[in-house]
C-alpha cells in the first residue's frame, strides 16, 4: 500500500534503517505489509544508492513466490541495484561458485544425515517402510562414493535430484547453503560485503535452518543489517520458522493497520486473534460474514473418508448452502476446499486427481500434477488443448500464435525449412484436423503417437521414453517397484481419455471459482466462500471442527492440530474483500451454534442451520 502515506510503521523502520538496526515487523493479513517493504527498499536507495553502487553493492530482498519476485521488481522500477529473488535462487546464487565445497558438505554431510535418517525407519523387519529404507541407504552409499568423483553440480527448480550425476534439488540447496555459512566465517563476510542490507519478506515461511544462518551473518560487526517482514499466523507450511524472530536486538514492530477486508470480516479476524487487533485503515466497507451449519456423514470411504455417493450428497448439500447465501450464480465468488477432492469430483477430473495422487505417485509427481508442471500433461497444457478449444471455437488467430511458438510444422528451421507456404498451410490444416476428429474417442497414448507424427507437438525426452517402451505387465509390488513406480503411473495416464484433462487444466488455470484454502495464500476476492469438512479431507494435521467446535465434537484438537487449523482459517477467512461465508460439517449443528456462540465468535443472526 505504498500509494499511502507513511504509517507509523513506514516511519518506525525508517529509523532502524538510518540506525543500521535489525528488525522484524509483524504484519496482519491485508495490512499493506508489501507496502512497507517496498517503501523501507526505496528509503535505502535514497539514503544509500551512490555509496552502494559505487562499491559494488545491492539491496538483497527475498520473497517466497517468483510471482512476488516480479511484483516486487516492478515496483522498485526494475533498479538492478536490487538482488530480488527467491530464497532458493538466492542461496544459489551465493554457493555457486564454491563447487568442491558444496561436493564436501554432500559427502561429509548432507548425505551421511540422509542415510542417518533413513536408518531411523529400518528396524531390521521386512516391513515395506523397512525395506524401503534399506533401499535408499544403499542408493545413497553409492551417490557418496559418485559425488566425490564430480566437478560440477547444479541447480533448477524442475525439484529433480540426482547426487550422482550432480543434480541438487530445492532441499539440497536450503541444506547445503545454511550448512556452508554457518561453517565459513568467509562467507559471511562475503555475504555481507555484497548485501548490505538484507529484506526477507514472508519470513514466517523461511526455512528454519536459514533464518539460524542469517541472523548468525547479521550478529558481526560490519555485516549487513537484516529486515524480516511476515505474518507468523499466516504460516500454513510445515518445517518453517512461523514465529521468527530477528538478530538478538532486533526491534520488534507491529503493523496492526487492515487496507483488505470489510469491517466484519476484520471482527472475525480479531476475535480469533485477539493478540493483534486490527483496525480498518481506510474507509473499509461494512461487509459480511455468514456461516451455515450442515450436518455431517460418518465416512464409509478408505480410511473413513468419503465414498463417491457421499461425496455426490455432500456436493448436494453445498449447492443448497450456496442457494441459502444467494451465490449460487454469483460469478465473484472464490470457493476454497481444503483438498483436491471435491473440487476435482464437481468439476470432473477425480480419475485423475486420485491417480496422481495415489499409489504409483512419488511426492514429486503430486508436486508438480498441483502446480501443472508435470512432464505427461505439459503437451496437452500448452499445446493441445488449447488448439482444440481454439479449433471448436473458430480462433484462428490463437491457433496461430500456440503453434509457431510450440509446432515443429512451423519451426522455420525445421523440416518443412524448404517447404513451400501452400504445402506446409495444408500440412497444418490436415494436421488440426486429424487431432480435433480423433480427440474424443482416443486414449491420451494415441493422441499423443499422432500429434508427434503430425509435427503438432515436440515431446520430452522423458515422455518419448513412455510412450516408446511397452506397458508393465508385472503386478506392482511396492517393496520390489518401488524406485520404478512411475512407470505403472504412466501406462494408467496413457490409457485415460482427454476429458479429465480438459477440466484439470481449467482448475490450473484458474479458470474456475474453485481453490485451495492453501493455494489462497496472498490472494484476494470480493467474496469468498470457506468449506470446512473434517470427513473430506480425513487430514491428521488439520480440525476444523474440533477448532471451532471442540465441545460438539468432544475432543480438543492437538496442538499441532490447533495450530495449523487456526493458521489456515486466518488466511482463509483474510483473503474476503467484502462479504465472506463459512460453510462447516459437523456431527451436531445445533450444539455447535450454541458454541459458536458462546465464543463469541459469531452473532445468532450469522449462523444458521441447514436441514
Amino acid at each position: 500500500m505504498d500509494t499511502y502515506g507513511d504509517t507509523s510503521t513506514d516511519i518506525q523502520i525508517k529509523t532502524c534503517i538510518d540506525n543500521q538496526q535489525n528488525f522484524t515487523v509483524i504484519a496482519g493479513a491485508g495490512s499493506g505489509k508489501t507496502g512497507s517493504l517496498i517503501k523501507g527498499l526505496v528509503y535505502v536507495r535514497q539514503k544509500r544508492s551512490k555509496a552502494l553502487r559505487s562499491n559494488g553493492q545491492q539491496i538483497a530482498c527475498i520473497t517466497y513466490t517468483n510471482a512476488a519476485v516480479d511484483v516486487i521488481k516492478q515496483r522498485t522500477d526494475l533498479d538492478e541495484l536490487f538482488f530480488i529473488s527467491t530464497i532458493h535462487s538466492f542461496l544459489w546464487s551465493l554457493i555457486k561458485s564454491y563447487q568442491r565445497d558444496i561436493g564436501n558438505i554432500l559427502v561429509k554431510d548432507l548425505i551421511p544425515q540422509r542415510i542417518a535418517k533413513q536408518a531411523e525407519k529400518d528396524d531390521g523387519s521386512q516391513n515395506k517402510t523397512a525395506i524401503q529404507a534399506r533401499v535408499k541407504i544403499e542408493k545413497l552409499k553409492v551417490d557418496i562414493e559418485n559425488v566425490s568423483k564430480l566437478q560440477q553440480f547444479s541447480y533448477d527448480d524442475s525439484g529433480r535430484r540426482d547426487y550422482s550425476t550432480g543434480h541438487l534439488d530445492h532441499d539440497d540447496v536450503i541444506e547445503i547453503a545454511s550448512i556452508m555459512i554457518e561453517k565459513y566465517p568467509v562467507l559471511q563476510k562475503i555475504i555481507g560485503h555484497k548485501f548490505p542490507y538484507i529484506f526477507i519478506d514472508e519470513a514466517q515461511d523461511t526455512f528454519i535452518n536459514v533464518m539460524k544462518s542469517l541472523n548468525l551473518v547479521a550478529q558481526i560487526d560490519g555485516l549487513p543489517m537484516i529486515g524480516y517482514f511476515g505474518d507468523p499466523m499466516q504460516q500454513i507450511y510445515d518445517n518453517r520458522a512461523g514465529e521468527f524472530e530477528g538478530p538478538q536486538g532486533a526491534v520488534v514492530i507491529t503493523k496492526k493497520e487492515n487496507y483488505r477486508c470489510s469491517k466484519e470480516v476484520i471482527k472475525l479476524l480479531n476475535a480469533i486473534r485477539p493478540n493483534l487487533l486490527q483496525v480498518p485503515a481506510l474507509d473499509n466497507t461494512t461487509g459480511s460474514v455468514e456461516i451455515r451449519l450442515i450436518q455431517a456423514e460418518k465416512g464409509e470411504g478408505k480410511r473413513n473418508t468419503y465414498s463417491l455417493e457421499q461425496i455426490s450428497r455432500a456436493l448436494i448439500q453445498f449447492d443448497k448452502a450456496l442457494v441459502h447465501f444467494g451465490w449460487s450464480e454469483s460469478d465473484e465468488v472464490k470457493q476454497l476446499f481444503l483438498t483436491w477432492q471435491m473440487i476435482a469430483h464437481r468439476l470432473g477430473f477425480s480419475n485423475l486427481n486420485r491417480l496422481f495422487t495415489g499409489r504409483y505417485a512419488s511426492q514429486t509427481a503430486q508436486d508438480s500434477f498441483r502446480k501443472g508442471t508435470h512432464f505427461a500433461t505439459q503437451a496437452f497444457m500448452d499445446v493441445l488443448i488449447p488448439i482444440v478449444d481454439a479449433y471448436t471455437k473458430d480462433g484462428l488467430v490463437t491457433m496461430t500464435r500456440i503453434l509457431r511458438k510450440y509446432s515443429p510444422i512451423l519451426d522455420p528451421k525445421g523440416v518443412n525449412e524448404f517447404v513451400s507456404v501452400k504445402e506446409v498451410k495444408d500440412k497444418l490444416q490436415n494436421a488440426i484436423d486429424t487431432l480435433v476428429s480423433v480427440w474424443s474417442d482416443s486414449s491420451i497414448r494415441e493422441i499423443l503417437l499422432i500429434a508427434c507424427e503430425l509435427g503438432l507437438v515436440n515431446v520430452s525426452e522423458h515422455l518419448a521414453g513412455h510412450l516408446e517402451r511397452s506397458p508393465r505387465t508385472e503386478i506392482y509390488d511396492e517393496n520390489k517397484y518401488s524406485l520404478e513406480k512411475e512407470d505403472w503411473l504412466m501406462d494408467e495416464f496413457l490409457n485415460y481419455k482427454t476429458n479429465e484433462l480438459m477440466s484439470y487444466r481449467n482448475f490450473i488455470l484458474e479458470l474456475t471459482p474453485f481453490g485451495t484454502q492453501h493455494g489462497a495464500k496472498g490472494e484476494e476476492f470480493e467474496k469468498v466462500l470457506v468449506v470446512f469438512d473434517d470427513t473430506e479431507a480425513n487430514w491428521n494435521n488439520f480440525s476444523f471442527s474440533r477448532l471451532l467446535t471442540p465441545n460438539t465434537v468432544g475432543k480438543e484438537p492437538t496442538d499441532g492440530q490447533r495450530k495449523r487449523s487456526l493458521n489456515l482459517a486466518y488466511v482463509c477467512f483474510s483473503r474476503a474483500i467484502r462479504d465472506l461465508r463459512i460453510i462447516l460439517f459437523t456431527e451436531n449443528p445445533l450444539n455447535a451454534k450454541a458454541e459458536l456462540l458462546e465464543k463469541k465468535l459469531f452473532v445468532d443472526d450469522q449462523i444458521s442451520i441447514q436441514s
